[in-house]
């Protein structure tokens, strides 16, 4: 087919830079005569005027370097290519707007004589096909769907000339593309790896990469759509069936994923790009953020986007047109690495001999005196101290005497079969070898922390107490039900003492049923109770408070619910009076509740580093919340399952929340925390990382206790 040269090259519509890296650009439609282009290296904003013949239009795909646009008036369909700027013309558009929003895949560039367009609409149960040259959209019905319910949820790709599409019911539908065009369908069923089975939603990209195809599920949940995990997995052909199988990695590659679609790029092919990780845009009560996944180390990074109208919808992303030839070496990559070579010896407390220095001179320095210094120290320098000789690792309780305070712990990768600790008051993130990593064959999430002793569910069935800096590993019973879960888990003393008992908190989401799960050890499963209480109980995801006896549960509302262990009853108290008339939507806020100093405290706050955190103490006289302004010398610490308090072990410390962020330089990292003195986070927002699975827990290096 012939293509239709337009005259205008539209090199003043592009900005400088523009095809030397990936970059965001967004056409607005009849909306806006403009296109905005986002630069994520630099995080700059760009609005350039279109040429007159591209104004009105939007961009539904793309193709190597041709784009795919319709005009929203006259429903004009065409390719455009960016490099020489010719037409090639498609059927105009379907009347309905809702193709407007539909996937669109492409098998050809459009100059080639099996280019072949199909356009996939979410919850529709049949395809529009065409092609250049042809005069209008074919329907092809999906006969699927009469013998099984549901519809197409996208996304779709072509990949090995077969056609695959989500489909409702967890399915990935393989359609071969050449019969289309004549109306045949030629389909298989391949079932898709469930998501997680928590409350969560999810988003599926699918992206083609090195000759392998990949899908990417990023699960969200509430109204903000809070990131909360991220998984990959590769197509795999075993035993003549074809599978979807986690992978842990891309290897030297990067996902650029936008709308529903999704591409792939050698990171060493454009500056700024980091290997093994996941580019994508997303709203957030803030603002539109920038993610980067690094699956390294399973760690969240975003940058707010500046302030755009046009918001997040139809952004694609713009590839290289030149590739670069030299590789730029990315400095996170670099530091990394340095940074888990250094911090490995460092938490076990290794020392090179050939850098102790004159240690006999050390040695004679009484112990009394050396036993002096512990008490000053935080732990990590108590280890380093008494790694200066063998004098000095004697000294008795050393690690006791140190100065000990919560550190956010997370997995980076199975594959690394280690822990990671960031300590938010020294800056530094230490790395600790793990044998619980080493058997673990699913995602590992830690939930709750307790004295040293952090809960870790492995999958969706198995749950284990570990002590990651003793090793010592307590394993529970698999959990009661196929694909069950826990909305909370909490425990009520070291699992080292004869009370010992671990309490699984289970809530229906309409609030009216309770599910409580009990497990001692040496019992071989799980003891559940059931409750229907008259008054529905929304709970927030924190764990539950062992206050006085009993286990407090704090409501998205601000109501509290009990559950007296030795009576085995469970109660939604008519007091405090909820802080909000109506249950406001899931997700909205991070609701959490702990004891300080002899008080219930609870924390509200939301992922929008804009709005302050809200401290309310529990007045136990009139049983109503008041607004906490100090903390009184304390330090808070909150992530999104967990929360500690302890006293500051220094008055610069004090009247903070810390929350389980930290802001990523290229030499070093900063925890990031909320100031009750001036109702702000700290440091700057600029680049903001978070691990996904992570909890703040207090290093504890004595066994059995």
């Amino acid at each position: 087919m012939a293509a239709v040269m337009v005259g205008h090259r539209g090199e003043d519509s592009l900005p400088h830079g523009f095809g030397s890296r990936p970059w965001l650009f967004q056409m607005h439609g009849s909306k806006k005569s403009t296109c905005t282009f986002f630069d994520p290296i630099n995080n700059s904003l760009e609005e350039r005027v279109l040429p007159e013949f591209l104004q009105g239009k939007a961009c539904l795909g793309f193709y190597q370097d041709w784009l795919l646009l319709a005009d929203e008036q006259t429903r004009e369909c065409f390719f455009l290519s960016i490099t020489s700027f010719s037409k090639i013309y498609l059927p105009s558009f379907p009347e309905s707007p809702d193709f407007f929003k539909a996937i669109v895949s492409i098998t050809s560039p459009p100059n080639a004589s099996n280019c072949i367009v199909i356009l996939v609409c979410s919850s529709k149960t049949f395809l529009l096909v065409s092609s250049p040259g042809r005069k209008m959209w074919k329907k092809v019905p999906l006969k699927y769907f009469k013998k099984n319910t549901g519809s197409l949820r996208g996304p779709s790709i072509i990949y090995n000339e077969q056609l695959f599409v989500m489909a409702s019911m967890s399915v990935t539908l393989v359609i071969d593309v050449a019969p289309l065009i004549r109306g045949c369908v030629k389909m298989t069923v391949i079932d898709q790896l469930k998501p997680c089975p928590v409350p969560y939603s999810w988003h599926t990209f699918l992206v083609e990469c090195a000759g392998d195809l990949f899908s990417v599920l990023v699960h969200s949940y509430g109204s903000r759509q809070l990131i909360i995990h991220i998984e990959v997995r590769r197509l795999e052909l075993s035993c003549n069936e074809i599978h979807w199988r986690r992978v842990q990695d891309i290897g030297d590659h990067a996902f650029f994923l936008a709308g529903r679609s999704g591409r792939s790029l050698p990171a060493n092919k454009a500056w700024g790009v980091q290997r093994n990780c996941i580019y994508f845009p997303a709203n957030n009560s803030d603002g539109a953020r920038l993610y980067k996944f690094c699956l390294d180390d399973q760690v969240l990074n975003f940058t707010l986007l500046p302030e755009n109208n046009g918001g997040l919808n139809r952004l694609q992303w713009a590839f290289p047109m030149k590739m670069m030839q030299t590789v730029e070496e990315d400095i996170f990559n670099s530091s990394d690495a340095m940074r888990s070579e250094e911090t490995d010896s460092t938490v076990i407390g290794n020392v090179d001999e050939n850098e102790v220095v004159s240690s006999r001179q050390w040695d004679e320095l009484p112990i009394e005196l050396v036993e002096l210094l512990f008490p000053r120290l935080s732990l990590v320098d108590c280890l380093r101290l008494s790694s200066v000789c063998k004098g000095w690792s004697q000294a008795s309780n050393f690690t006791r005497k140190g100065r000990v305070w919560p550190w956010l712990m997370h997995l980076p990768n199975l594959k690394y079969q280690s822990w990671k600790f960031f300590d938010p008051f020294c800056c530094e993130e230490y790395t600790l070898k793990s044998n619980a990593v080493v058997v673990a064959r699913n995602h590992l999430a830690p939930r709750f922390s307790k004295n040293g002793w952090v809960v870790i569910t492995e999958g969706n069935k198995k749950v284990f107490i570990l002590n990651p800096f003793t090793a010592e590993v307590i394993n529970l019973p698999p959990l009661p039900l196929k694909d069950y879960f826990f909305d909370s888990i909490s425990f009520t003393s070291v699992p080292t003492s004869p009370d010992f008992v671990v309490y699984g908190f289970f809530f229906q989401i309409c609030g009216e049923f309770v599910e409580i799960s009990t497990w001692c050890p040496g019992e071989e499963e799980w003891t559940v109770l059931e409750f229907q209480p008259s008054i529905p109980f929304f709970p927030s995801s924190n764990s539950p408070v062992l206050f006085q006896g009993e286990f407090y549960c704090l409501g998205r509302k601000g109501e509290l619910g009990v559950f007296n262990p030795e009576l085995e009853t469970w109660n939604v108290l008519s007091k405090p009076e909820p802080i909000y008339p109506t249950e406001p939507r899931y997700g909205n806020e991070y609701c959490h509740l702990l004891e300080l100093n002899g008080y219930l405290i609870s924390v509200f706050r939301t992922d929008d580093t804009k709005q302050p955190i809200r401290v309310l103490k529990l007045d136990r006289s009139e049983m109503k919340w008041e607004k906490l302004e100090h903390l009184r010398g304390m330090t808070l610490f909150v992530d999104r399952r967990n929360s500690i308090a302890i006293r500051s072990p220094e008055k610069k410390y004090a009247n903070r929340i810390y929350v389980p962020w930290f802001e990523g330089g290229m030499d070093s990292k900063k925890g990031i925390f909320y100031s009750m003195e001036n109702n702000s986070y700290h440091p700057s927002m600029h680049r903001v990382e978070e691990p996904l699975t992570c909890v703040w827990m207090e290093p504890n290096l004595h066994l059995h206790s």
